[in-house]
């Protein structure tokens, strides 16, 4: 767990909880893990050797618990036999204090801490944001029982939106899609600061920062998650926005600018 003020031009990490006047950003570890690089596509074996010397690729997952202005947010829930609630805990959030969660894509990854050991909501006082091309897609297309089990436990409160909506006040759901149907990310805003929430734009940012083509293998229009990267992290390195990522390297927060044909961090 790891806390952060975002401004415009920097990340910058605190010790002090007091944070007036900024977003503060608590980023929560649930998962580390390694991979190897046959997840990926469109990589050559010279990028691969490059990259990945080993052949293996270390990921993570994270959420993060977002203070803006007079709001506050959680963005994602990881696992469903994960950390999240453990995790906001050691910062003296209880899941009761939890009042907004607004979910980037339902991947198990990301909704599956919805619920506690018991199935049951594992944050009973929030209101549930998902968007409403993700949800067509896995409750009425692929009719996924984990996903409908968990919205269950949300059903009274959980509010569908489309893509450009403002789901919450200054928070606006940006289109990148590709990775999922329904894929968003969003835009925080409180003041001058902002922050981009950019969920899994990136899985294994070695290869996809500096080469954005390429793809992996649980990417349901891998051609589609690829324009969406180009298309948030050029939005980041133009505008100058900190980006917050699911599945980069923690604590998961970065600037990025544009390097010969990808992206760096800086």
């Amino acid at each position: 767990m790891t806390k952060f003020l975002v401004a415009i031009l920097a990340v910058v990490l605190f010790a002090s909880s007091s944070f007036a006047g900024s977003i503060e950003v608590i980023s929560l570890l649930d998962r580390t893990g390694e991979n190897d690089t046959s997840l990926l596509i469109g990589a050559t074996d010279e990028q691969l050797q490059k990259y990945f010397p080993d052949g293996k690729m270390n990921s993570q997952i994270l959420a993060f618990y977002v203070k803006f202005g007079d709001n506050a947010a959680l963005f994602d829930a990881g696992l469903h036999d994960g950390h999240i609630a453990s995790e906001l805990a050691k910062n003296g959030i209880k899941p009761e204090d939890v009042k907004l969660i607004l979910i980037t894509h339902l991947h198990q990854d990301h909704f599956g801490g919805l619920t506690d050991d018991k199935g049951k909501a594992q944050f009973p006082n929030a209101e549930l944001y998902v968007s409403r091309p993700e949800y067509d897609y896995w409750v009425n297309d692929v009719k996924s029982k984990a996903v409908i089990e968990a919205l269950k436990q949300y059903e009274k409160h959980t509010h569908l939106f489309n893509f450009g909506d403002e789901v919450a006040e200054g928070v606006r759901a940006i289109d990148t899609s590709g990775h999922t149907p329904g894929h968003v990310s969003y835009l925080v805003e409180a003041g001058d600061e902002k922050l981009l929430v950019v969920g899994d734009i990136m899985h294994f940012q070695a290869i996809q920062l500096p080469v954005p083509d390429v793809a992996v293998r649980y990417d349901v229009e891998p051609e589609k998650a690829i324009q969406s990267r180009k298309f948030i992290l050029d939005y980041a390195s133009w505008k100058k926005i900190p980006i917050a990522g699911m599945h980069i390297t923690p604590p998961g927060i970065m600037n990025v600018k544009k390097a010969g044909n990808g992206y760096e961090k800086f």
